[in-house]
């Protein structure tokens, strides 16, 4: 009997020991990873760029007393762990992969849309911002009363592409948004609306399956849609289409984490008159190309700046066309697929984006002769963005 609880006593204590050294080595592996990522990145170099996700990561934020009273400096640090952390893909990953397997169907803004499209949730800043932007517009097309001014604002695929939401999806109806704006804009501004013949022609790849861009053939189809209230006339037997590459994998596949396998084709639409080629002016790089596209683009990430090389703060693009109409486009990137169909109509088309662009928009106007004006932005990008307010009022 004695024998026996020597022998209880003996398991008792060998399993005791070892659960404590289970403890201690648990203890031992969870100090290591808390001491393992912070030393990581102070060794490995910081990542300035996201191929991935298609942005620039945050860099470490410089100390100051300042900062640190009024929390800006914490806010930073938070964004630059997050953006720096080590293996930061695999847990993007993980994570949207356990999202699945529970059901859940949207993903750092992204919904899991039917047949593995990945469609932008539409979230707009608060109405104030809009109205500021409306009334920016107003007293810059009353203060150029002398030019044509057409504002096209493109629906995104939450809108046009409804049908491919998952079931009982919480979103806002962009079409209100959009109607709600242009119906405030004055007189002097003409409303270019793309959504008749976006909505006809639905059924078609309007827009990508891994991006928040429209295709080509989604702005080719919204060019036919408002040729004739810009008073041109599009010929649609004039381009041929070429597809550029079909590995495209699009901003949305990154930003959302999702793990899916199919990529997008890009095309691109030639004019068949090897005498309707336009040269397009870099201006800040000092560079000019004898084509609409870039295709060194398609060797990166973003194959969707295969369209003028992606944004820029100014363009200018000299078309064969002696007509004296020179168009000015205030836009964000869903026009640089749309901008090569205008080069038949005029003879010049300036192009500058809001969110790149400082300088003084009314001494480019009277610089480059402006005579029309083009608005084009997407809704999302549209009612999310300040940057067209301060330009047009030249702050």
């Amino acid at each position: 009997m004695r024998k026996q609880d020597n022998h209880r006593e003996h398991d008792q204590y060998a399993h005791s020991l070892f659960y404590k050294k289970y403890i201690n080595l648990l203890g031992l592996l969870f100090i290591g990873i808390i001491l393992f990522f912070p030393l990581a990145s102070l060794i490995i170099p910081d990542t300035k760029l996201s191929e991935n996700e298609n942005r620039i990561l945050t860099q470490l934020p410089r100390f100051s007393l300042d900062s640190i009273v009024d929390g800006r400096y914490m806010k930073k640090m938070q964004k630059y762990t997050a953006d720096q952390l080590i293996g930061r893909n695999f847990w993007i990953y993980s994570k949207t992969s356990v999202d699945r397997l529970i059901g859940k169907n949207s993903s750092n803004g992204v919904y899991l849309g039917k047949n593995f499209t990945l469609i932008e949730n539409f979230d707009p800043l608060p109405a104030e911002s809009s109205e500021q932007t409306k009334a920016a517009l107003n007293r810059f097309a009353e203060k150029h009363p002398d030019l044509k001014h057409f504002f096209l604002l493109v629906p995104n695929a939450i809108s046009v592409n409804a049908e491919k939401l998952p079931a009982y999806a919480p979103v806002l109806n962009q079409n209100d948004y959009i109607d709600g704006f242009t119906a405030g804009l004055n007189e002097q501004l003409t409303i270019l609306d793309p959504r008749p013949i976006l909505a006809e022609h639905r059924d078609q790849l309007l827009y990508f399956k891994t991006d928040h861009h429209w295709t080509t053939q989604g702005a080719w189809l919204s060019f036919q849609g408002v040729a004739d209230a810009m008073g041109i006339k599009p010929d649609a037997d004039a381009y041929t289409v070429y597809s550029v590459t079909d590995s495209f994998s699009g901003a949305l596949a990154s930003k959302s984490g999702y793990l899916i396998f199919a990529t997008d084709t890009i095309e691109v639409y030639l004019p068949k008159n090897e005498g309707d080629y336009s040269v397009v002016n870099y201006v800040e790089q000092q560079k000019k190309s004898p084509s609409l596209y870039d295709s060194e683009q398609l060797k990166g990430k973003d194959k969707y700046a295969v369209f003028l090389a992606g944004n820029h703060p100014l363009i200018k693009i000299k078309n064969p066309v002696m007509n004296g109409k020179n168009l000015l486009v205030i836009k964000d990137s869903y026009a640089n697929a749309f901008i090569p169909f205008l080069t038949p109509f005029y003879s010049e088309i300036t192009v500058i984006d809001p969110r790149y662009y400082y300088n003084s928009i009314d001494d480019l106007i009277a610089d480059s002769q402006i005579t029309d004006v083009l608005y084009l932005f997407n809704a999302n990008t549209f009612f999310r963005d300040t940057s067209l307010e301060p330009v047009l009022n030249d702050d």
